[in-house]
């Protein structure tokens, strides 16, 4: 199971979001508190933000992020207001590629997901390709359901939230036809204007997902708490929240 942190605000240096926190993102790789079904997250590791074209770019490597030479350089030298990032404690059977490897990025969105669907090519990654729009389908390049859950929101109508919230509505119908099937479900997603996110699970505890209105000079949401100051809120199991600069 993942570890996911999204920020959005004003200018943020990416050490400062990613690596600079006592209980920060690149910690939890090796250290996190609160995983359900995992001791370390080495399965790689992913960053994403916008361009000053407002598109989207994305950094990934197959690497833990400890032992990614390039972080160092990366970190201290990018600056921007939107950040979203993962480090990845891959699912068995999905393997440990470049292509696997979150932050997913497409129609101008940024998408990550903590979690797991239990037997995902059993029968639902057919019954989700059903919903998927074809032109979307042919932009996976992977087979986590992960990027299966992103090409669902993109499917979708609306604003993040909107498509946030039908993607959970659609995969929660989709789960129902298994009723045994377990799996976690918490997403982040992003238009660099707003970024929404959703605790979720199926037949097991949620994910622990919390929201800092007021970190640095911006909005936190992520999988723990970056530091033991007030302000970190737990979202709770099924609810959602979304937050802008």
């Amino acid at each position: 199971m993942c570890r996911i942190a999204a920020y959005i605000g004003a200018p943020c240096r990416l050490d400062t979001f990613l690596n600079a926190p006592p209980h920060s993102l690149a910690r939890q790789a090796w250290d996190a508190r609160e995983t359900l079904s995992s001791t370390v997250n080495a399965d790689g590791w992913g960053v994403a933000w916008y361009d000053d074209d407002a598109r989207p770019a994305v950094y990934r490597n197959v690497l833990p992020i400890w032992a990614d030479g390039n972080v160092d350089a990366l970190s201290r030298s990018l600056t921007r207001p939107v950040w979203l990032a993962n480090v990845r404690s891959a699912t068995s059977g999905l393997g440990t590629d470049h292509a696997n490897t979150q932050p997913f990025a497409g129609d101008g969105l940024i998408f990550v997901h903590n979690g797991y669907v239990e037997a995902f090519a059993q029968g639902l990654r057919a019954r989700m390709r059903t919903l998927i729009d074809p032109t979307v389908e042919e932009s996976i390049n992977g087979n986590t359901d992960s990027e299966y859950l992103f090409a669902l929101l993109r499917s979708q109508p609306g604003s993040p939230a909107e498509k946030l919230t039908r993607t959970h509505a659609l995969i929660h119908e989709l789960l129902a036809e298994t009723p045994e099937r377990r799996a976690l479900l918490n997403m982040i997603v992003t238009d660099g204007r707003e970024m929404s996110a959703v605790c979720s699970s199926v037949n097991a505890p949620a994910p622990s997902l919390y929201v800092n209105a007021d970190w640095q000079d911006g909005q936190v949401i992520a999988s723990e708490a970056f530091d033991d100051t007030p302000g970190w809120t737990p979202v709770a199991p099924e609810r959602f929240v979304t937050v802008a600069p």
